[in-house]
């Protein structure tokens, strides 16, 4: 029987989930497409833009009858205000969950599902809303890295990019002048006339307090397996609001690269998904309760999209093994919370849509799980179950 996820389903972007025949990858040539154009330019002007980000989270609080508040978290290290939008606060007997979404600039269409989302939750009578409002804490951060996400090219073109801007200033944390900047902030971005800045997804560390000081040159420039340093704004406030939620779960929105499904199966992936990122550390050791219940989310939405059947949504894979404490994902596992990647497709003009409806019912199904217990049926070791992903592969129309 096909389930709909309600939450999915409220926001006007899905009616039992099928989707026009253009979203979907017909067989072709390999690697399968379909695939940008030399020539296409892909058009971001439904995206939200940093400016209309703020009076956006307003207006749907302000219609939200008291559900939703927001404030300024902190600032990005060009000043841009980072937004923690709030529905309920952690209490016992209450789920919390924290979402947050574009700690890559580049990966815009987390952004956009948050607050559809948001939407749904802040206006919706429907019980099932009611019932998720009553029994979760939910906090969204619903774009980290405002630098990135409205950074320009030299003609003044959005061309939003991975990094925050921010330069290295070894004074500032009482270090030697000449000591080298953390491994994140690519060499090449160092170079004269290029603007600087970090991967803010490198930048964190299981200690969650941790800041650099005087004696500490000889951990940089550091590696990407071991702690970030937390020398940027961004990472230290995702990190100050997961400190005051102290969340049960915590998911992060990204955007992938394209992969194939198999070695033998051309058709592209259309999101990967992991629920585990780290093995732990000696003094951040990963608890199995919180291991177990990232497992059991993962595998809960893995099945919700399957279900779907001709949906569009048929191409999930599980995320590579991977060792990075220093994500967001990783130093908030090693300190209790359960967690979940999105590493949705990368963004092509015909299947944004599709891309955010997946996303949107993949957090709707989570929700609703955590709402009425049903996550915590699923059987945590159907985990590896989830197929890995195929081979990473490029736009065959890029050479021509």
């Amino acid at each position: 029987m096909r389930r709909r996820t309600v939450l999915a389903g409220l926001t006007g972007l899905s009616a039992g989930l099928a989707l026009p025949a253009t979203a979907r990858a017909e067989p072709q040539s390999r690697p399968n497409g379909p695939w940008i154009q030399p020539e296409q330019v892909v058009q971001k002007v439904a995206l939200t833009e940093n400016a209309d980000l703020g009076p956006k989270l307003a207006g749907i609080a302000a219609r939200s009858g008291g559900r939703m508040s927001v404030e300024v978290a902190g600032r990005s290290a060009t000043g841009w205000p980072i937004h923690l939008a709030r529905f309920g606060e952690p209490a016992p007997g209450k789920t919390s969950l924290l979402i947050q979404t574009q700690i890559h600039g580049g990966e815009p269409l987390g952004t956009e599902v948050a607050l559809h989302l948001m939407q749904t939750l802040a206006t919706s009578s429907h019980p099932t809303v009611l019932d998720v409002l009553d029994k979760l804490a939910i906090w969204f951060i619903p774009r980290l890295n405002m630098d990135g996400g409205d950074f320009r090219n030299a003609d003044g073109f959005l061309v939003q990019r991975r990094q925050n801007t921010q330069p290295w200033t070894p004074q500032e944390w009482g270090l030697a002048p000449g000591t080298p900047a953390p491994w994140y902030l690519p060499r090449q971005l160092l170079q004269p006339g290029q603007t600087p800045g970090y991967d803010i997804n490198r930048d964190f560390s299981p200690d969650l307090g941790f800041r650099l000081g005087p004696g500490d040159e000889a951990l940089l420039p550091g590696r990407s397996e071991l702690p970030g340093f937390f020398v940027t704004p961004e990472a230290r406030t995702s990190a100050a609001v997961f400190q005051r939620m102290r969340p049960d779960f915590f998911i992060d929105h990204h955007h992938r690269g394209s992969n194939t499904q198999s070695d033998t199966d051309n058709q592209l992936t259309t999101l990967q998904l992991v629920g585990i990122v780290t093995a732990g550390t000696p003094d951040f050791p990963l608890d199995p309760a919180a291991r177990d219940l990232a497992f059991q989310v993962n595998v809960l939405v893995w099945d919700r999209l399957r279900e779907l059947g001709n949906s569009g949504f048929g191409g999930i894979t599980r995320y590579p093994d991977v060792e990075l404490p220093g994500t967001a994902l990783g130093s908030y596992a090693l300190n209790g919370a359960g967690i979940m990647l999105y590493e949705t497709r990368s963004v092509a003009q015909k299947s944004m849509g599709m891309l955010i409806q997946q996303s949107l019912f993949g957090f709707g199904a989570t929700l609703e799980g955590l709402t009425d217990g049903s996550v915590y049926a699923v059987d945590p070791n159907r985990y590896h179950d989830i197929p890995p992903a195929g081979p990473s592969i490029g736009n065959p129309r890029d050479d021509l």
